[in-house]
C-alpha cells in the first residue's frame, strides 16, 4: 500500500530520495510515466519526477497538482514536494499547487538543507561548502541559475500565501520551543514556514517538533527532512515492527537466552552451518542457502523475529571450534572470523531486502564489526546502555544509514537479557 508520495521537479531527485528512504527498509519506486490504472499498489514509497524544474511556472503548477490529484488518497502518510538541494525551478508555484490539490488546510514545512552534502542554511541563507549558494556552480547554471541565496526570497517567487522564518537560535532551544513556534505560526495563518538547519541534529528536532505540534504539513526539501519524518512516523506507530537477530556466541548464557527467546517469540530460525561457513568448497552455497530462507522468514507477516544463528540450541551440539581447525589447517581466530563474516554477509543481504524493519540484534563483537564493515558503516551511534556491555544505538554512514542496533557479548547478561534487548528494538520500551 502507497504511504508516502515524493513529487520532484526532476528524475535524478526523485531517484535521490527513494535511496534515502530505502535505507529504513521501505518499498520504494521511481516512476517516470504515471497512469491511475497502473500505479504499483505494493510500494510504500511511490516518488514521481514532473520534469517541471525549468518550464514556466503555471505549466509547472499544473503538472504538479495533476501527479497530486492522482496520487492523493486517506491512506498517505507524508506528501513530500521535493526541491532541488541548490533551490533552482518552480518553488513556490509547486508547493501551492500540492497543498492546493489536498485542500486540507496543510502547512508546508520547508527545511531546505542537505548537511551531509555540505547544504545549510544558517540564519536564512544558504551556503554550499561554505559558499554563498549565489556565488556556487547554482548561481552560474546557465538552465536555471539562482540569483540569491536567501531563502525565503526563492521559494516566495510566484508563491501564494503567507511565509515565515525560523532560525537557528530558535532551533538550538529545543523540541518543546519550536513546537510552539509552529503552533504559533499556524493560527497565524502561515502557509509556508521554512526552517534553518546546519547539522543532522537540527532536523531532527524540527521533525520531532512537527510530529509534537499535530498540525498537519507537507514536506519540503531536498531528502534529509522527509526521511527524518518517515522514521520518526514508523517508530511512533510501531509499523516497523521485524527484528532481525544475528546469534554466533555458543556460550551457555547465550543458548539459555535463545530458548527464552524461542518461548516468548516463536521466531522464524534461520540455523547455519557453522563448519560450511568455514569450508571453501560450501561457504557460498550455505551464505545463499541461509538468505533466502530468511528472506522467506521476512515476508512472512506471522513472524516478528527472524533469527540468524549457528549456535546449537543444545549443549551438545557445540562445534569444537579448536578441533576443525586443526583438520582445515587455519587458526581458531581464522575460522571464528570466518563465520563471523559469513553471518554478517547474511545479515546484510537479509537487512538491505527488509521491510517493516525495527532494528537489528547482534551477539558477539566479532559479529558487530563484520556487519559494519558488510554495510559500510563507520559505526555506532551510542543511545544507552540496555544492560552492562550492551549497548543501543544507531549505524552511522552506510547502507543502512541510521538503523536501531543492539550489540551484546556471548558471556553478557542473565537468562532475560536478550529478550530485554528484543523488546527494547520493538519499542516494547519507549525511546
Amino acid at each position: 500500500m502507497n504511504r508516502f508520495v515524493i513529487i520532484a521537479d526532476d528524475l535524478t531527485g526523485a531517484n535521490a530520495t527513494c535511496s534515502l528512504i530505502k535505507k529504513t527498509g521501505l518499498q520504494t519506486a521511481s516512476l517516470m510515466v504515471l497512469e491511475e490504472k497502473m500505479i504499483p499498489q505494493n510500494m510504500d514509497v511511490l516518488a514521481v519526477s514532473t520534469s517541471s524544474r525549468g518550464i514556466a511556472p503555471n505549466q509547472a503548477y499544473y503538472k504538479v497538482r495533476e501527479v497530486t490529484r492522482v496520487l492523493k488518497s486517506k491512506d498517505i502518510l507524508v506528501y513530500n514536494k521535493r526541491i532541488d538541494s541548490t533551490l533552482r525551478g518552480n518553488l513556490g508555484p509547486e508547493i501551492n499547487a500540492v497543498l492546493e490539490e489536498l485542500g486540507d488546510d496543510r502547512m508546508a514545512i520547508a527545511v531546505p538543507a542537505y548537511p551531509d552534502t555540505g547544504r545549510i542554511v544558517f540564519n536564512g541563507e544558504m551556503l554550499v561548502n561554505g559558499i554563498l549558494l549565489e556565488n556556487s556552480d547554482a548561481g552560474r547554471d546557465p538552465k536555471a541559475a539562482v540569483d540569491s541565496s536567501n531563502v525565503k526570497y526563492l521559494l516566495s517567487k510566484n508563491f501564494k500565501g503567507k511565509i515565515q522564518s525560523v532560525f537557528l537560535k530558535d532551533i538550538s532551544k529545543g523540541v518543546e520551543h519550536v513546537t510552539e513556534i509552529i503552533k504559533r505560526e499556524k493560527a497565524k495563518g502561515t502557509n509556508l514556514l521554512i526552517f534553518d538547519s546546519i547539522t543532522n541534529k537540527d532536523i531532527s528536532i524540527i521533525t520531532e517538533a512537527v510530529l509534537s505540534s499535530g498540525v498537519e504539513y507537507i514536506t519540503v526539501d531536498p531528502g534529509p527532512f522527509t526521511l527524518n519524518m518517515i522514521r520518526e512516523i514508523l517508530d511512533r506507530e510501531n509499523q516497523m515492527n521485524k527484528v532481525l537477530m544475528t546469534v554466533g556466541s555458543v556460550t551457555d548464557i547465550t543458548i539459555q537466552q535463545l530458548h527464552e527467546i524461542v518461548e516468548s517469540y516463536q521466531p522464524y530460525i534461520v540455523n547455519v552451518n557453522a563448519k560450511d561457513l568455514i569450508e571453501p568448497e560450501n561457504r557460498k552455497g550455505e551464505i545463499q542457502r541461509a538468505v533466502q530462507m530468511a528472506k522467506q522468514g521476512m515476508k512472512n507477516s506471522c513472524y516478528e523475529i527472524i533469527l540468524i544463528t549457528t549456535t546449537p540450541l543444545k549443549k551438545e551440539g557445540k562445534l569444537n571450534l579448536r578441533e576443525f581447525s586443526q583438520k582445515n589447517c587455519i587458526t581458531v581466530e581464522e575460522a571464528s572470523l570466518l563465520i563471523s563474516s559469513g553471518l554478517a554477509k547474511i545479515s546484510k543481504e537479509v537487512l538491505i531486502s527488509a521491510n517493516s524493519l525495527a532494528g537489528v540484534f547482534v551477539s558477539g563483537g566479532d559479529i558487530t564489526v563484520a556487519l559494519c564493515e558488510e554495510l559500510h558503516s563507520i559505526g555506532v551511534e551510542i543511545k544507552e546502555e540496555i544492560v552492562p556491555l550492551a549497548a543501543y544505538g544507531r549505524l552511522i554512514g552506510g547502507e543502512m544509514d541510521h538503523l536501531r542496533i543492539i550489540s551484546k557479548g556471548g558471556m553478557v547478561g542473565d537468562k532475560d537479557t536478550m529478550k530485554f534487548c528484543v523488546e527494547r528494538l520493538r519499542g516494547d520500551i519507549i525511546d
